[in-house]
């Protein structure tokens, strides 16, 4: 018994250890990081084109006379705003929702989308969007491939890479008039990304590597982060680079990871530390 109780206590004092560490990693790092992730800007891009940064993944609104696509719906409160937004501006239009992968913050606000058309990738199954996303943001067409979709004097090519990267269905949408590149969370500005489930380091380098020798890309509105340019794309990359070779070379690990150290990050979750166990992890098997 005394034995029993010893353990029990042990078990206990743990308990309220991870307890203490966790109440401190999320007053410290998660909420602010959340709060900052709920803020939005609009920016009226031209005429037919309007973004919704931030408030969960980075949004766009792309309008023609018979027709309006959103990319990525957002979560919370800034779902509603944004499908008020779209709803004023469609009128009777029909509405097109481009979901470039299933995590909530760019999915949650399907479900103000009943009745219209909602396209994610294909290599997810019902079953898996259903239980990760739940069934009020299902989507209605699942894209394998390619789908090109002709949208006045401009076509809007979504673009399914058929590897893990960020998810085991990461979409790409291209707006080919104004070579503008919506890479999801498979490229983020200065934000080091989450690796967690199927995300594969070397499946981002591939992705980006794909996409951007089919696709003349110009202007880049990545999953989350300010738009800008290719630059975006490169230092994206340049980060995975960089974690290679501090997984490889200890004695640069320390200079390398601090080289990062203001971009956005969550202790464990994302993290320079995680994205190297992760390359560490896919080497050795």
């Amino acid at each position: 018994m005394k034995t029993f109780k010893k353990i029990l206590k042990w078990l206990g004092v743990v308990l309220l250890v991870l307890i203490v560490i966790g109440t401190t990693l999320y007053l410290i790092y998660l909420r602010p990081f959340m709060q900052k992730m709920k803020v939005t800007n609009v920016v009226k891009y031209d005429k037919q084109l309007t973004l919704v940064l931030g408030g969960g993944g980075n949004s766009g609104i792309l309008t023609s006379d018979s027709l309006v696509i959103v990319i990525d719906t957002k979560m919370d409160e800034a779902a509603e705003k944004l499908s008020k937004m779209v709803k004023e501006i469609a009128g009777n239009k029909p509405i097109i929702v481009i979901n470039t992968h299933f995590h909530p913050d760019h999915t949650k606000g399907n479900t103000y989308y009943k009745g219209q058309t909602i396209i994610a990738g294909g290599n997810y199954t019902k079953e898996f969007w259903t239980k990760e996303a739940g069934e009020e943001t299902l989507p209605t067409e699942w894209v394998k491939d390619r789908m090109d979709i002709k949208m006045g004097d401009d076509t809007v090519t979504i673009f399914n890479f058929n590897k893990n990267a960020h998810t085991a269905s990461d979409v790409f949408v291209y707006l080919h008039k104004r070579k503008m590149l919506f890479g999801g969370d498979v490229i983020l500005n200065k934000q080091v990304p989450v690796m967690m489930g199927v995300a594969d380091p070397y499946g981002y380098i591939e992705a980006i590597d794909v996409v951007t020798k089919q696709f003349d890309v110009q202007k880049v509105i990545p999953g989350h982060g300010p738009m800008g340019g290719v630059e975006i794309i490169n230092d994206f990359k340049k980060y995975f680079d960089d974690m290679q070779t501090a997984a490889s070379d200890d004695s640069k690990k320390d200079q390398l990871i601090a080289k990062y150290e203001d971009w956005g990050q969550v202790p464990i979750l994302m993290s320079p530390g995680a994205t190297i166990s992760a390359i560490k992890k896919k080497a050795n098997k």
